[in-house]
């Protein structure tokens, strides 16, 4: 997740949906990449969606979480 922002102007989608929790050991990454990503020449359009106080693959932990059915919902209405 470190490419260079020349290597982002190239991504081949023209939408990107990035998932994040805000205790996850990789918050940081993910945030950095998603700013890299809106910085660069891509011609796409990126959404970050933040899930606070929640560490990696929470989602998977507590499939009947309200976080977890709303992330599932983001999720599947992107890819309408």
């Amino acid at each position: 997740m470190n490419l260079g922002v020349e290597d982002l102007a190239r991504l081949g989608c023209e939408r990107m949906l990035i998932f994040v929790a805000d205790a996850n050991y990789l918050t940081v990454a993910i945030k950095n990449y998603y700013e890299k990503l809106k910085r660069s020449r891509w011609k796409g359009t990126v959404e970050l969606v933040e899930n606070e106080k929640e560490d990696h693959c929470f989602h998977l932990l507590d499939l009947d979480g309200d976080k977890a059915q709303e992330m599932r919902h983001k999720f599947v209405s992107f890819h309408k």
